[in-house]
């Protein structure tokens, strides 16, 4: 029997959204809602096919988001039930058009993305190969970790964060701090230990960018990441961009291809920071690597997920021939949706070699902190 053949039509579909508790180390987290807490949503899809094989995707999502598994459910699992597994560009283009009026960028596209997942598990899984040998096979059979820290609003605690990360082994750490104090202080206990990069999230003006980048310009970042909002002001972020002073990294906001299109016109980015979780999954991140690479843009995916999500990217990083460095948030959950399979080992985690994705879930962890 053919790969093809034994991927099968999609009969059923699932959507799961598991809420796991965290912990930061007592310092202070995001807010994501008027009623912050430390949890972190794993919002999981699950397609089965009617020859028996499951393949699992996932969609970005934060603060227990019902609202986002109710559009999946409702406009996304209706259009795929009966479509052949293996279509997966196919499906990917069908739900795009259909859909098209409600967002091109955000929960719409975040629904699409993990239905491709899903679909790229399964073709791995009917060839009996892990996604790394199907998009080209892998330049490394391990990836560098980065530690992506949270924000902690002190330079007593990212300090702290930096040298424990440092301490497990990270010899590349990302802030999410946006005063210099804070920016300052984790540079200085990095020091030849670690390179240090900033994601600020989008918080200022061009103006205030432009002054930030001045300020920061002696603390030798490796790079600086998403500084105005709105994230799409290429032509603000080009300004950024033109004092050399920092290589400018984009994308985790991005909804396609096209996207990074826009940016490398407008000469607004450097490194390009596509979410396989937001930005049309496996196929998408694909198309946008092969771009980049043409380009002379630097490809590192985001991924602050930990979900199948967290497994696709590892895969799609692993296939490149300048190997990127995938990211991590640091902290601990409560329980790990695969274990140790995933967890770090002094800063460096090894690709699946299992079929598809190579994990599935484990659905005691799933069930234990399901959202009903």
């Amino acid at each position: 029997m053919s790969a093809t053949s034994a991927a099968g039509r999609i009969a059923k579909a699932e959507c799961i959204l598991v809420t796991i508790p965290f912990d930061s180390g007592g310092l202070p987290v995001w807010s994501f809602t008027s009623n912050p807490k430390n949890t972190f949503d794993v919002m999981l899809v699950r397609i089965e096919t009617d020859t028996g094989l499951v393949g699992w995707g996932e969609a970005f999502s934060r603060a227990e988001d019902v609202a986002l598994r109710s559009l999946i459910e409702t406009r996304i699992f209706p259009v795929i039930i009966g479509e052949e597994a293996n279509a997966i560009s196919k499906i990917k283009h069908k739900l795009e058009f259909g859909l098209q009026n409600f967002g091109r960028v955000g929960p719409t596209m975040y629904a699409i993305s993990a239905v491709d997942i899903a679909l790229w598990d399964i073709a791995g899984k009917a060839a009996q190969l892990p996604l790394v040998d199907l998009i080209g096979g892998p330049f490394a059979k391990e990836v560098e970790v980065y530690a992506s820290l949270l924000r902690y609003g002190s330079a007593e605690g990212v300090a702290k964060a930096t040298r424990k990360a440092i301490g497990e082994g990270y010899r590349y750490v990302k802030l999410h701090d946006i005063r210099f104090e804070e920016v300052a202080a984790a540079v200085e206990e990095a020091g030849d230990e670690a390179a240090v990069m900033l994601d600020v999230n989008c918080p200022w003006t061009v103006s205030e960018a432009l002054a930030m980048d001045a300020r920061l310009s002696k603390l030798n970042l490796l790079w600086l990441e998403e500084p105005i909002f709105p994230p799409d002001d290429y032509r603000g972020l080009a300004k950024i961009r033109a004092t050399g002073r920092h290589r400018i990294a984009l994308g985790e906001n991005a909804g396609s291809l096209r996207d990074f299109v826009a940016m490398a016109d407008a000469q607004a980015i450097d490194i390009a920071q596509p979410d396989v979780a937001k930005t049309g999954g496996v196929t998408e991140l694909l198309k946008i690597a092969a771009f980049c690479d043409a380009s002379a843009i630097e490809f590192i995916p985001h991924c602050a997920i930990f979900g199948p999500g967290q497994l696709a990217t590892v895969h799609i990083n692993a296939a490149q021939r300048a190997t990127p460095l995938l990211e991590r948030l640091y902290f601990d959950f409560d329980a790990e949706l695969y274990g140790d399979a995933m967890l770090p080992k002094a800063g460096r985690l090894a690709v699946p070699t299992g079929p598809g994705l190579g994990f599935d879930p484990d659905m005691g962890v799933v069930e234990r902190f399901r959202v009903a």
